[in-house]
């Protein structure tokens, strides 16, 4: 079974490609869908192991791949720096193949700082971001208790763009509308690009309308491409905005590892 995999449906709003380290996640965040389906059949999301065959299956993977404009996320179906990463850096191993072989990544995660170790494996073709979901720690820790706090993820946000890294923002899930959008305010001057969705799956009485304007204002006052998810942009019907596609990089340059 490939490791590198084409996503489908909402995920590929975010990435053609996508590699998937770890089954099963410590960060026990409570809107997770993969935790949901998990649980859907049966199993312990909480088990957090390493894929079988991962280095040996990207091994052969990466040669369909290698120089390829598209950029492989890390991860959808778990965290690429999840609490167990600290202890088996899985991670560094694979971010070094996908640079050995000249494909650009993407990495997507709530672990903040636990990322930065790896910061000196990134070239001019990859990119850092992270999930902001709360500024509010309590809040945080109600709805996805193992995750890094925000002033981490901001921290490691921050840190990336000192170091040349390309960065975004995914603002999904918008649990507290108003926290969404202070953290645009809080973090424009290093994010590159927010990606901005909305609640799925679960109901609310947000005016989801209104956000979206709010949300476009601001990346508009501020200078930030943006890219508003399908889900979200349903409710700008007739509005006109632009989204800003991150997903294959521009134009190449050189990316071996020094």
């Amino acid at each position: 079974m490939p490791i590198i995999y084409e996503p489908k449906g909402r995920a590929r709003e975010y990435s053609f490609l996508a590699v998937n380290i770890y089954t099963g996640c410590g960060h026990s965040c409570s809107y997770c869908y993969a935790k949901k389906m998990a649980e859907r059949y049966g199993r312990d999301f909480s088990n957090v192991a390493v894929r079988a065959n991962l280095m040996s299956q990207l091994g052969r993977d990466v040669a369909k791949y290698a120089g390829t404009d598209k950029r492989v996320l890390l991860c959808f179906m778990c965290d690429a720096y999840q609490p167990i990463d600290n202890e088996l850096e899985i991670t560094r191993d694979v971010i070094k193949l996908l640079r050995l072989n000249n494909i650009p990544f993407q990495v997507l995660t709530k672990g903040g700082m636990r990322a930065a170790r790896d910061f000196d494996l990134y070239g001019p073709n990859d990119a850092f971001a992270t999930t902001m979901t709360f500024l509010a720690d309590s809040d945080s820790l109600k709805y996805e208790p193992g995750a890094a706090l925000p002033a981490d993820r901001i921290h490691a946000i921050q840190l990336a763009k000192e170091r040349g890294i390309e960065t975004w923002v995914s603002l999904e899930p918008v649990i507290e509308p108003e926290q969404s959008l202070d953290i645009i305010e809080r973090t424009h001057t290093y994010v590159d690009l927010y990606k901005i969705g909305k609640l799925n799956h679960i109901k609310n009485d947000t005016n989801w309308t209104r956000f979206a304007l709010q949300a476009l204002d601001l990346c508009i006052e501020y200078g930030k491409p943006y890219y508003i998810k399908d889900d979200l942009a349903k409710y700008l019907d007739g509005i006109e905005f632009t989204n800003t596609d991150t997903r294959k990089i521009k134009s190449r340059q050189p990316s071996g590892i020094s």
